[in-house]
């Protein structure tokens, strides 16, 4: 039987009706809101969560947009176990589709406190998070195991950074180690974006609904955005909050910039940042600082300030 070129127009349409239809009523996986970013509006060349770029290779010796300027230039076979990660698909990986840790694991202990004593800005925590967490080792129960057994547990840490209070530009970018770059106002570890192995922690490694694990020694950490760090600037019509410092002492924001604009790689310098005005211990000053993104290296690309 024949179709005419009509019948096939409002075939089409109907199926994208409902298909549209379909999403809007929950025909795709619903994420937990605390998961992902769900504002829609964000500037020209920011990825979307079902196609976010993947940072394997993007390891570098020099700065470079887009990349981790990693001192460690060898790794090992730590991180998530290799094998078929279905939310990876050739060069991107879908974060809407990726599996979370499960639980809902309270720290009513946590503590974090930030101060500044002279030219130093200390940070004191015991690097249990402020909100909740999964449940750590992975349970054999949990459908995240079948794709990272994380057998470590959450544990108390004594972290002591004495960063400096007013942060200067060093002459030269240097690199990040593996491991911990910066810390959080939620009182959790921030790392680089390189799991053990050398790869893109946040895509191949799972992590609970606040986008954090603990490693080996228990330290909670995040590798990118966390929608359980506090960030006021939701629609997109302002800065984003500071929520966290590096090492070299300079702060590090949310994913929105000037005039609530998202941010993307294109935005920011080769460590993840740039300059202009903004809130600093209570006042307007023009200052160099990091901004989280969706786009990997996801925060600190390499540091930018002296380290103390």
């Amino acid at each position: 039987m024949k179709v005419s070129p009509l019948a096939r127009l409002l075939i089409s349409c109907v199926a994208t009706a409902l298909a549209s239809l379909s999403s809007a009523c929950g025909g795709a996986t619903s994420p937990s809101p605390a998961t992902t970013d769900s504002t829609a509006l964000h500037g020209a060349g920011v990825p979307e969560l079902t196609a976010l770029p993947l940072g394997d290779g993007n390891i570098s010796t020099s700065p470079r947009v887009g990349y981790v300027y990693s001192c460690q230039t060898t790794f090992g076979n730590n991180g998530a176990p290799g094998g078929t990660a279905p939310w990876i698909v050739g060069s991107t990986w879908n974060q809407i589709a990726k599996p979370l840790v499960q639980g809902e694991v309270q720290w009513p202990n946590s503590r974090v406190t930030i101060s500044v004593s002279g030219t130093q800005r200390i940070v004191s925590a015991n690097n249990l998070p402020s909100h909740p967490t999964g449940v750590f080792p992975i349970a054999r129960t949990d459908p995240a195991f079948q794709y990272d057994g994380n057998p470590n547990a959450i544990s108390e840490q004594t972290i002591l950074l004495r960063l400096s209070a007013s942060p200067q530009a060093a002459a030269t970018p240097t690199c990040v180690p593996q491991g911990l770059i910066g810390f959080t106002v939620s009182g959790a570890a921030l790392y680089n974006a390189l799991d053990g192995a050398g790869r893109d922690a946040a895509a191949h490694e799972v992590q609970d609904r606040c986008a954090g694990h603990p490693q080996g020694q228990g330290q909670y950490h995040y590798h990118s955005w966390s929608t359980c760090l506090h960030d006021a600037a939701t629609t997109q019509t302002q800065h984003s909050d500071l929520v966290g410092y590096a090492l070299d002492g300079f702060g590090i924001f949310g994913q929105f910039g000037e005039a609530g604009k998202r941010l993307a790689n294109a935005d920011l310098d080769a460590c993840h940042g740039h300059t202009h005005a903004i809130s600093w211990d209570g006042q307007t000053q023009t200052l160099y600082h990091y901004h989280m993104t969706r786009e990997y290296p996801y925060s600190v690309g390499c540091f930018h300030g002296v380290r103390s």
